[in-house]
C-alpha cells in the first residue's frame, strides 16, 4: 500500500491513528474499541499502531487530551479575535460558535461523541476537559457583564451543541440565528450600545471570512 511506502509526519500519524479511534467508536461503541479494528480503519500495521499507543488506554486518553487541545485553542483564538472590552469572551463565543451551522462539522461530532462515551466508561479522564472549561468560565466570569449574563451565553451555546451532537433536537442555520439574535440582545442590554454595535458588527465579519470549528 502506497501508505507505507510514504513516511508521514508523526504528528500527522498521530492524528490519522486518533481519527480511525473516533470512527471505530462511533461505529461499534467505546466497550467495543480493539486496537486491530484501529489499526485496520487507519491502514496500518498493528505493531505500527502500538508503537504511538502501546494499550487501549493511552490511546482512549490521547483521544480525549486532543479533544481538550482543540477547544482550548479554538476559545483562545475566538477571544483573541473579539475587541477589548465588556463581554469579551461572551462576544468571542457568538461570533465564532453561532456564527452559521456550517461550522458544525461531522469531525466536531464525531470527536465529541467519542469524547463523551470514552468520558461515560472512565470518568477519571475528565481532567483536561474540565481544566479547559473551568478557564472559559473564569474569563465569562470576568467579562464585566452583570452576574449571570455570560454564564448564560455559555450555557446556551453549549446546550445547542449538545442537541445537536446527541441528535436531541434537530438543529439548522435558522434555530442558530434566533438563539444567537436573542443572546445579541441580552448582551445588548447588558453592555453599552457600543459594544452591542461592535457585537453585531465581530459576527457578521466572522460570517463573511467564512471562520470554521477547530
Amino acid at each position: 500500500m502506497l501508505y507505507f511506502m510514504v513516511r508521514k509526519d508523526p504528528n500527522e500519524l498521530r492524528n490519522s491513528l486518533l481519527d480511525a479511534a473516533e470512527t471505530v467508536v462511533m461505529r461499534q461503541g467505546i466497550a467495543n474499541l480493539a486496537l486491530d479494528a484501529v489499526a485496520a480503519e487507519a491502514g496500518i500495521s498493528k505493531g505500527g499502531l502500538l508503537h504511538h499507543f502501546p494499550t487501549k488506554d493511552r490511546l482512549v486518553e490521547a483521544m480525549v487530551t486532543r479533544t481538550a487541545d482543540h477547544l482550548r485553542t479554538y476559545y483562545q483564538e475566538a477571544y483573541e479575535r473579539a475587541s477589548e472590552g465588556p463581554g469579551r469572551m461572551s462576544r468571542a463565543l457568538l461570533s465564532t460558535s453561532l456564527s452559521d451551522c456550517n461550522c458544525w462539522s461531522e469531525q466536531c461530532r464525531r470527536s465529541s461523541s467519542a469524547v463523551f462515551a470514552a468520558l461515560a466508561q472512565n470518568p477519571s479522564l475528565i481532567k483536561p476537559m474540565r481544566e479547559v472549561y473551568s478557564a472559559l468560565h473564569r474569563r465569562v466570569a470576568d467579562d464585566d457583564l452583570p452576574p449571570g449574563v455570560g454564564e448564560a451565553v455559555a450555557a446556551a451555546i453549549d446546550g445547542l451543541w449538545l442537541y445537536w451532537v446527541l441528535g436531541l433536537v434537530p438543529v439548522d442555520q435558522k434555530m442558530i440565528v434566533r438563539v444567537r439574535k436573542a443572546l445579541e440582545a441580552v448582551l445588548a442590554r447588558s453592555a453599552p450600545a457600543k459594544l452591542a454595535r461592535s457585537s453585531k458588527a465581530k459576527i457578521s465579519a466572522a460570517k463573511r471570512s467564512g471562520r470554521h470549528c477547530s
